[in-house]
């Protein structure tokens, strides 16, 4: 049994080995098969790879076919966009030469351009709305093939074709410039005369009724219709407008180039913007009809349809104004001349007595004044008409729409800007031509370059007298206050916001020239006011003007009134001046400075110093009259003053109105005038009566113990007694009628002043005299010549002092 199982585990343990011997080969068997066809796999992979990639690059090959074909074709039509858009920008072309040649030859002007004076006939073409829209079209597609071949550069026929794009390109911008500029020269100015309106002679309203006009019409939401002489209104036609803005729409702000739109600022703009009103100044001659340069300089804001439009319309905008006032000026001659006044002399005032109408006459300089405040309401109604046409053309194209916005990256950041330095441009000319007027009226018929008093040389340079100083300080207050109220407003049409957070309104051309004209107003103002103190101060001496023969009123007071009456309307103007000029008289300035009573003050200070002097020169003249002619004149100037200028203290309301509206009826309200010019004028009657008080030396009583009669008669003097009362009688009479002689040549032309001195006169002698005659001709100191000493009696005395101071011209 143990021999059995032995055997059963030995066959078992053969067979095992058995089967794991072929277990054995069987794998090496498998393994030789999977090498075999890795290597085949792998000799296959090696033949189908280069097919894959073969067929890879057949398929890109393709791709690049058709992309090329693509390319070309596009570019085949960008090729073509030279000879595609030519002919519409040539029409363009042709049509606005065409246009131009017509229009001056309906000007009567010859063509600016020799080579458009010879455009052929054949080639004159008329041009249409949709001629304009063509070349707007034919302008983008430029663009777009400028954009194209700029980022082709590599191409060889690129540098070319960008130099016929930009050529093509830079004719079709000129002719669309030019078409805006023609059109908007043709349009005419933007404002009309109002209908049914008469046109205004040259003005005659007073100060008060031009400030209550003007406040009307600043008050007034409709401001054009109320002030000056025009509407305002909207020159361009339908057609013309539509045209502009395609043009517009087309060019927007892509600026002088075919490129990008700038992002640099374009230089031009710093000539409008950034100034400072301290810096401007007159910088070409008076005369000339222009204040400073820069609104002369060519307007280059880059983008040229804001310069054609800002040179076009500055033209229009300063003709109107240039001939506008042109037109006051021949109408002011023309009434002059009517009149037969000399439109270079002032007329004085020559005073008035009570119930005697009074009034002061204008001279040139107030007509001028009168004519530049008008200048400055047209320039309102010129500017107001001129923004009308910048909304209607240029406004639209900062107004993108929707649409656009994907291209807002490629707009200027300085098109808005420019916009608004083209229109500042278009009405800074107006503001600088107002301010040339109103300065010019200063220099020429305001004689601030002048020097004021008296001049014995010839060489000197021209003298103002009084009345052309004080014509030239009202009407330079009269300047300013319509400056004064018209100056917000015009200001404000001037003003135009350019949004960038940068730049500020106010330091554009048009608005640092609208602070200009006030600014230089107020200073010549100021001139003219310290050149009538000056005036009055050195007012000559001698002359029969100046110092009248019979003492009389002297003209420097007439003149003095005149002046102080003239100005008296113009209390707002006068401080406006004060606040912000130093004054000789008042050298304070801003909330401290004084009102017109403190200039009226120092003229009247002026006045009494010349007054004083002229008295006094009276007495250099060595002559007997000499002191009684210097009390007298001095009692003539200064009742005329207390009439002319006194306060009357009457209670009547309606008569105290009128004289604070009334410059003929203006008053010095101050005690302080009345009480300096009464106590002047009692000093001075004071003296002169001294004259008369030396008659009583004469008069003496005889003492009765030195009287002696005859024995015979007891009512005849002895001939010793008698000699005592001959002598007071003959030296009484010796004395008055040298006194009377010397007295009789003076004048006093008022009635009323001539009355009460002669009263007062002989209130100082007559009544002794009276005493005197009566009780000495009673008795006889004279056997033959009693009358001879006695032929004075106190009423023919009284006859006599009724005759003295009578004006010649009276008798």
């Amino acid at each position: 049994a143990d021999t059995m199982t032995v055997s059963l585990s030995q066959r078992r343990t053969e067979s095992l080995k058995s089967a794991l011997s072929k277990m054995e080969s069987t794998t090496k068997s498998a393994y030789r098969c999977a090498d075999q066809l890795a290597s085949r796999a792998g000799r296959l992979g090696s033949l189908t790879g280069p097919a894959s990639d073969a067929s890879s690059m057949l398929s890109h090959a393709n791709a690049n076919l058709a992309a090329t074909l693509i390319l070309m074709r596009d570019a085949r039509e960008k090729f073509d966009t030279l000879s595609d858009c030519e002919p519409a920008i040539d029409r363009v072309h042709r049509g606005v030469l065409t246009l131009e040649d017509r229009t001056n030859r309906a000007k009567g002007e010859k063509a600016a351009d020799a080579a458009r004076a010879a455009l052929p006939a054949a080639q004159r073409v008329n041009l249409t709305e949709q001629d304009v829209y063509a070349a707007g079209d034919s302008m983008e597609i430029l663009r777009d093939a400028y954009r194209y071949f700029a980022q082709r550069t590599i191409w060889r026929a690129a540098p070319s074709t960008l130099s016929s794009l930009e050529r093509l390109y830079k004719m079709g911008e000129d002719s669309m410039s030019l078409l805006i500029s023609l059109h908007l020269k043709g349009a005419g100015q933007g404002a009309k005369p109002q209908r049914n309106k008469p046109s205004i002679s040259p003005a005659v309203e007073s100060a008060e009724q031009t400030r209550d006009r003007l406040n009307n019409a600043l008050q007034n939401r409709d401001l054009l219709k109320n002030i000056g002489e025009y509407d305002e209104y909207q020159p361009l036609e339908a057609r013309p407008i539509r045209e502009i803005r395609a043009i517009f729409e087309c060019l927007t702000s892509y600026g002088y180039n075919l490129g990008p739109a700038p992002k640099r600022e374009p230089s031009g703009l710093s000539a409008i913007f950034g100034l400072q009103p301290q810096h401007i100044s007159r910088t070409e001659k008076v005369g000339s009809g222009c204040y400073n340069k820069l609104t002369k300089i060519e307007l280059v804001v880059g983008f040229p349809q804001l310069d054609a439009y800002g040179m076009a319309r500055r033209e229009i905008a300063y003709s109107s104004m240039d001939a506008y006032y042109r037109r006051l000026r021949r109408d002011r001659k023309a009434g002059s001349e009517k009149s037969g006044k000399d439109p270079k002399k002032s007329t004085s005032f020559l005073g008035s007595q009570k119930n005697q109408e009074t009034s002061i006459e204008s001279g040139e300089a107030d007509a001028a004044a009168r004519d530049a405040v008008r200048c400055l309401e047209h320039a309102m109604v010129i500017i107001a008409g001129e923004k009308n046409v910048y909304r209607t053309i240029v406004t639209p194209s900062l107004n993108k729409t929707d649409d656009e916005d994907e291209e807002e990256e490629d707009l200027s950041p300085f098109y808005k800007k420019a916009c608004v330095a083209s229109y500042a441009y278009v009405v800074g000319s107006v503001v600088d031509r107002a301010l040339d007027i109103i300065e010019t009226v200063f220099l020429k018929e305001g004689g601030i370059g002048q020097t004021s008093g008296s001049s014995t040389s010839k060489e000197a340079p021209a003298t103002l007298t009084v009345p052309e100083a004080y014509s030239a300080a009202a009407a330079g207050l009269r300047m300013l206050d319509g400056v004064r109220m018209l100056g917000p407003s015009l200001a404000k049409l001037c003003e135009m916001n350019v949004g960038d957070n940068k730049t500020e309104s106010n330091t554009s051309i048009s608005a640092v020239l609208c602070i200009a004209i006030h600014r230089t107003t107020v200073k010549n103002a100021a001139r003219t006011l310290e050149n009538l103190a000056k005036a009055i101060q050195d007012d000559p001496m001698k002359g029969p003007l100046h110092r009248p023969k019979n003492a009389s009123v002297s003209s420097v007071s007439k003149d003095v009134v005149d002046a102080i009456r003239s100005i008296s309307p113009f209390v707002s103007a006068y401080k406006s001046v004060s606040k912000r000029r130093a004054l000789p008289w008042d050298p304070n300035m801003g909330e401290d400075a004084g009102e017109m009573d403190s200039f009226v003050r120092y003229l009247v200070m002026r006045l009494l110093n010349s007054l004083k002097g002229k008295a006094l020169d009276y007495t250099r003249d060595g002559r007997d009259d000499s002191q009684a002619k210097a009390h007298i004149f001095m009692i003539n100037n200064a009742y005329y003053l207390l009439e002319e200028l006194g306060n009357d203290h009457s209670d009547d309301a309606q008569q105290q109105e009128q004289q604070k509206s009334d410059a003929d009826f203006y008053r010095i309200s101050g005690s302080w005038f009345d009480d300096k010019v009464n106590k002047m004028m009692d000093s001075e009657k004071k003296k002169y009566l001294e004259h008369w008080e030396a008659l009583n030396t004469h008069l003496t009583a005889v003492d009765n113990n030195e009287l002696e009669f005859l024995k015979n008669d007891a009512k005849t003097l002895s001939h010793e007694s008698g000699r005592l009362i001959k002598s007071r009688f003959s030296g009484f009479n010796e004395s008055f009628e040298k006194t009377y002689q010397l007295h009789k040549t003076l004048c006093i032309i008022d009635a009323r002043l001539r009355l009460s001195l002669q009263q007062e006169v002989t209130s100082v002698f007559v009544p002794r005299y009276r005493r005197f005659f009566e009780k000495y001709t009673k008795v006889k100191f004279s056997k033959k010549h009693q009358g001879d000493y006695a032929k004075y009696s106190p009423e023919r005395i009284e006859e006599m002092m009724g005759e003295l101071y009578v004006d010649p011209e009276d008798e």
